[in-house]
C-alpha cells in the first residue's frame, strides 16, 4: 500500500471510529424526540387499538398534537392497563393519561387537567339507588383492577362489600348484566357506551356522577421537565381552539368516527348533529311570533311591564320537579306570569322576548329571584336541599351588577337556588359569562343549561358554563315515543351530559310511558302536565312538606 493510500485507510478509520464513539449519542438524541404514550388497549373513546391495531381515540389524537407542538415524535404502546402503570413507573413510556388520584400522586407527576371527568354506579332498574358510596353494604361491586374505582372501593368500601375485579371497565357492566356483581362502578361515558355496546337494555345509571376527579397525562418522578413542556403545549392547544375540537369530534359529537366502537344507534346522531361556527344547530324554536318585534314599538307595554315589576305585580307559579329514580320531589321551576290590567293574562312568550330585546330582562329576572328565594324558605328542609329554578338569560351574566345584584340577594334569603340559563340569542360577551359563572358557583348557586338543543346551544358554551344540570327542550320529549331520531338524540343529550358530570333534566313529560322510557334511559329529572302541572306557592309548599 502506498503512504497516500496508507493516509486514506488511517483517515478512514479515525472516521469509522468516530462515527462508532458518537453513535450512541445520536441515538440518544433521536430517542429524546420520541414521545411514547402508554395507556390501555380497550377505553373507546379514549384510547383504544381500532380494528386494525392502530392507537385511536380523544386522548391519542391530543397526544398526537402535543407531540407535534413539541417537534417530538408519537410512540403509541398500548396494551393490559396495569401493564401501562408498570411500565410508565419503569420509564419504559413517557406518559399515560389517567385520572388523577391521591394514591397515584404518590407514584406519578400529573399534567394540569385535561378534562373533568366521574364515576356512576350502574345496575338492573330493579336495584337500589344510591346517592353515594358511603351507601354501599353487603354488595358485589365490579371494577377494573388498578382503576380508580379499584383505588376509590378499597379505601372507603362499607361493611360487605366485595370487589370484583376484572381486566376492562366496559365489562364490569356485563358482569352486573350476567349475575356477577349487583353494581359496576365505571366512568360514565365508558358506562354508556357498554350498555348500548353490549344491549344491555335492563342496565341504568343508578348513581348521581360521583368520584370527580382530574383527567391528565402522567409522568414517572424525575420528569418535571417533560410535564412542564407538555403543560405549555396543552395552553397552546386550548388557546388555538386545537384540544376543543378534539373534544367536539371524539365525546361531545358521539359519532361513530373511523372504527370507533360505539353504539349503532349513535351512527344516526351523528346525521342529526349539525356542528358549524361551534353551534349546535339540532333543532330551532320557532319563534316567528307577530309581536317579537323591535321592543320600540311596544314602549307602552315595556313601561308597564317594568311598573308590575316596581310594585311586585308580575306574578308566577311554580312547576316541581321529579327524581325520575326515586320518585322524589326536588323542588320547582319558577314560571312567571303576567296579568296585564287590560290585556288579561299574557303568557311569557308575549312579553319576555319584548324584554329581552329592549335589554330589561335584567330587572325581571331579578325580580323574579327575589321571589322565588322568599318563597323557597317557606319549603322543609330536605337532604339534598331543594332547589328553586328561575330563568335567566345568558347575555344577562355578562352584567356584573346583576350577577353581584343575584349573589346578594341569595347571601340574603339562603341557599337553594338554580338559575336556568337560555339562550335564545347568540351569547355577545361569552368572557363575562365565564368569568361569572365561577362566582355564582362559589356561592353556592347552581347552574343549568335550559332548553339544550333548541337555541344557540353551542359546545363551545357548554364547556364554558360547566353546568350542574342539563335540561332537555320539550320539542324533543312531547314526540319521544313515535320518533326514533329524537330517541337518538336524548340518549345522546343524556350520554354527554352524564360524561359531563351533569344531571339531565326532562320538560314536557306528558304520560308515564314518556316518564318511564326518560327513566330507562338514564335521564336523572322530570316536569311536565304528566307529573304535575304548575301550581301556586302554598300549593307546592303542602306538596313538598307531604314528602318530608
Amino acid at each position: 500500500m502506498t503512504g497516500r493510500g496508507r493516509a486514506v485507510a488511517r483517515g478512514a478509520g479515525w472516521l469509522l471510529a468516530a462515527i462508532a464513539l458518537l453513535a450512541p449519542a445520536f441515538a440518544g438524541a433521536r430517542e429524546a424526540e420520541t414521545l411514547r404514550i402508554g395507556g390501555d388497549a380497550d377505553y373507546p373513546p379514549y384510547h383504544f387499538l381500532d380494528e386494525d391495531g392502530q392507537a385511536d381515540g380523544f386522548d391519542v389524537a391530543l397526544a398526537r398534537e402535543v407531540a407535534r407542538d413539541l417537534g417530538m415524535e408519537p410512540r403509541f404502546e398500548l396494551g393490559a392497563w396495569d401493564d401501562a402503570l408498570e411500565r410508565l413507573a419503569r420509564d419504559e413510556v413517557d406518559i399515560v393519561p389517567m385520572f388523577w388520584s391521591a394514591e397515584r400522586e404518590q407514584r406519578f407527576l400529573f399534567t394540569e387537567p385535561i378534562l373533568i371527568r366521574h364515576h356512576a354506579l350502574f345496575g338492573p332498574r330493579s336495584r337500589a339507588v344510591l346517592d353515594s358510596l358511603d351507601e354501599l353494604a353487603d354488595v358485589r361491586v365490579a371494577v377494573q383492577h388498578a382503576g380508580l374505582a379499584w383505588e376509590a372501593l378499597r379505601a372507603q368500601a362499607g361493611p360487605g362489600v366485595v370487589l370484583v375485579e376484572l381486566d376492562n371497565e366496559a365489562d364490569t357492566l356485563a358482569a352486573v348484566a350476567r349475575g356477577d356483581a349487583d353494581y359496576a362502578l365505571a366512568p360514565t361515558g365508558i358506562g354508556y357506551y357498554a350498555i348500548h355496546q353490549h344491549d344491555l337494555r335492563d342496565m341504568v345509571a343508578l348513581s348521581p356522577p360521583l368520584l370527580e376527579r382530574r383527567y391528565v397525562f402522567a409522568a414517572r418522578h424525575g420528569r418535571a421537565d417533560l410535564v412542564a413542556r407538555i403543560d405549555a403545549s396543552l395552553e397552546r392547544l386550548r388557546a388555538s381552539g386545537t384540544q376543543n375540537d378534539l373534544y367536539v369530534e371524539w365525546i361531545g359529537n358521539l359519532s361513530a368516527r373511523k372504527a370507533l366502537p360505539w353504539p349503532a344507534i349513535t351512527g344516526g346522531v351523528a346525521a342529526l348533529l349539525v356542528i358549524g361556527g361551534s353551534t349546535l344547530a339540532w333543532r330551532r324554536r320557532r319563534r316567528d311570533s307577530p309581536v317579537v318585534q323591535y321592543a320600540g314599538q311596544h314602549a307602552a307595554l315595556l313601561a308597564e311591564l317594568q311598573d308590575a315589576i316596581d310594585n311586585d305585580r308580575l306574578g308566577y307559579q311554580f312547576q316541581p320537579k321529579l327524581d325520575l329514580r326515586s320518585g322524589r320531589w326536588l323542588g320547582a321551576e319558577l314560571l312567571v306570569r303576567w296579568d296585564h290590567p287590560q290585556r288579561g293574562p299574557m303568557s311569557p312568550e308575549e312579553f319576555v322576548p319584548i324584554a329581552e330585546q329592549a335589554r330589561v330582562i335584567g330587572a325581571m329576572s331579578l325580580h323574579l329571584v327575589r321571589c322565588g328565594l322568599r318563597q323557597r324558605q317557606q319549603w322543609p328542609a330536605a337532604d339534598p336541599p331543594l332547589h328553586v329554578s328561575v330563568n335567566i338569560s345568558a347575555n344577562d351574566l355578562a352584567d356584573p351588577r346583576l350577577v353581584d345584584a343575584i349573589i346578594a340577594r341569595h347571601g340574603q334569603d339562603g341557599p337553594g337556588l338554580m338559575l336556568e340559563i337560555t339562550e335564545t340569542d347568540v351569547m355577545r360577551e361569552p368572557g363575562l359569562v365565564a368569568e361569572a359563572v365561577p362566582r355564582l358557583r362559589a356561592h353556592g348557586i347552581r347552574i343549568s343549561v335550559d332548553d339544550f338543543g333548541a337555541g344557540h346551544s353551542s359546545l363551545v358554551n357548554l364547556r364554558r358554563l360547566a353546568p350542574d344540570e342539563l335540561k332537555i327542550d320539550r320539542s324533543f320529549v312531547t314526540s319521544l315515543l313515535d320518533s326514533r331520531s329524537d330517541q337518538a338524540i336524548v340518549t345522546a343529550i343524556i350520554g354527554l351530559a352524564h360524561e359531563l358530570g351533569a344531571t339531565v333534566a326532562a320538560e314536557g313529560i306528558e304520560d308515564d310511558a314518556t316518564r318511564d322510557w326518560l327513566a330507562a334511559a338514564g335521564c336523572d329529572i322530570g316536569q311536565g302536565f304528566g307529573i304535575a302541572r304548575p301550581m301556586g306557592a302554598a300549593q307546592l309548599a303542602t306538596l313538598l312538606r307531604a314528602q318530608a
